[in-house]
């Protein structure tokens, strides 16, 4: 299918998402497949992110997600909106495993991991 949001995880520690009925979410299974996160009337779906897999020392990964396009002619006529509510530490909050050094979780401030992401997600475009 059509990717509508490429292959990512969000920044922070937590992301609630508030999904309409369309769908399009798929999350990565540990064993590598794509599986549909089909929207559940009433629920907020929650999403691991970077910061909380870093400070877990990665016992919590963060949920690697991409949106497609839906396959069915309807869906793709009708605007997806849903709402994403991100969590994130303070700028001067220093990340790191809270059961202590880990060399895969260096120690990095949110602000400085937030910066790095964006340089690495949109580079010379935030120029």
């Amino acid at each position: 299918g059509i990717i509508r949001c490429g292959e990512h995880s969000d920044y922070g520690t937590i992301t609630l998402l508030f999904q309409d009925q369309l769908g399009g979410l798929e999350v990565k299974a540990v064993d590598g497949q794509w599986v549909l996160a089909d929207p559940v009337p009433g629920t907020i779906l929650t999403n691991v992110g970077d910061l909380l897999e870093s400070m877990s020392g990665g016992q919590y990964p963060a949920t690697r997600h991409r949106v497609v396009v839906p396959e069915q002619e309807f869906r793709r006529k009708t605007l997806r909106q849903s709402i994403a509510f991100f969590i994130h530490p303070d700028d001067d909050v220093v990340c790191q495993p809270l059961s202590g050094p880990d060399p895969r979780y260096p120690p990095v401030t949110a602000l400085g991991h937030l910066l790095s992401r964006f340089q690495s997600t949109y580079g010379d475009r935030l120029e």
